[in-house]
């Protein structure tokens, strides 16, 4: 008797054709594919980040070509790794990382964060897109290029920003943008679980 693999490769495409999506909208998105980035999200979707948090992927897309003409253009590495499936609603979520150099008080340095990038997503008409897009933070390191030069920072500033992300939060902070200080973060465990419990949930439809 042959054995019936349909449904194990739907589940195969379903996983490859999302992770496509997401290392997809954040390529586009570093190369400024503003076309391809925008065709990635669903006209609903909701975007948070350190620097914004809106629902609508048009209006993330042109919030994103204004933000980057004014601060330069970050890089993302996205490793999709943990796809769930639940009919025409999937999760998706990647470890990633995020550099980018800035020139706080003259001094040029290098920002990584080291992160998980996650997203809802939702099947129309057969095309899944992005539903929602969250950045969950584990922690950065904020490093001079020229490593003879100290780093331009007011350590006691510092000090009252979230371990997670405290050297982006400070970054932004040199850019005359205030991050929220309830993003979400393995700094706060207890906060990431209810969150996750809550993805769970819509998953199966009972948001």
């Amino acid at each position: 008797m042959l054995q019936d693999n349909s449904g194990r490769l739907q589940a195969l495409l379903d996983r490859e054709e999302l992770f496509d999506l997401v290392r997809r909208e954040r390529f586009a998105r570093d190369q400024r594919r503003f076309d391809v980035m925008s065709a990635c999200f669903h006209r609903n979707a909701y975007i948070r980040t350190s620097w914004y948090d809106g629902r609508g992927g048009e209006a993330y897309v042109e919030a994103t070509r204004r933000w980057m003409s004014a601060t330069g253009n970050s890089k993302h590495w996205v490793f999709p790794a943990f796809a769930q499936v639940a009919g025409d609603r999937a999760t998706v979520e990647s470890p990633a990382m995020i550099f980018n150099r800035a020139s706080p008080n003259g001094v040029e340095v290098d920002l990584h964060v080291f992160c998980r990038f996650f997203s809802r997503a939702v099947r129309e008409t057969g095309i899944w897109k992005i539903m929602s897009f969250e950045v969950l933070f584990e922690r950065d390191v904020l490093k001079p290029v020229n490593p003879s030069q100290a780093l331009p920072i007011d350590w006691t500033l510092l000090s009252t920003m979230r371990p997670s992300y405290k050297f982006l939060a400070y970054i932004q902070h040199t850019r005359g943008v205030k991050v929220n200080p309830d993003l979400l973060g393995d700094d706060r465990p207890d906060q990431l679980a209810e969150f996750h419990a809550g993805e769970e949930l819509w998953l199966a439809g009972k948001d």
